[in-house]
């Protein structure tokens, strides 16, 4: 099975069962402002956070994963400040 790219712009599960997350881009909503996202291995916040993400003023970040980053238990992703846009590049287990 391939990858699927899910857009997030709130806070919201995107998957329920395992997966696997290849590629995190993270977007800041203006060019002096930092962002951050927060990506947890479940369903929600009360789950295991795998990692936050932050970005410079003004700077997109993007963030590849080789061999993939294993989530057990779904994937829920956090939005915090500033962001205009997560883009998830993940794929079922």
């Amino acid at each position: 099975m391939g990858s699927t790219w899910t857009r997030v712009t709130t806070s919201q599960k995107v998957s329920k069962v395992g997966c696997r997350v290849v590629s995190v881009i993270l977007t800041p909503d203006s060019s002096s402002t930092n962002a951050d996202v927060t990506l947890y291995d479940g369903e929600s916040t009360s789950d295991p956070a795998l990692f936050t993400l932050r970005s410079g003023a003004g700077v997109t970040h993007q963030l590849n994963f080789t061999p993939p980053l294993d989530c057990q238990r779904g994937l829920y992703v956090a939005i915090g400040s500033n962001v205009t846009e997560v883009v998830i590049q993940w794929e079922p287990m």
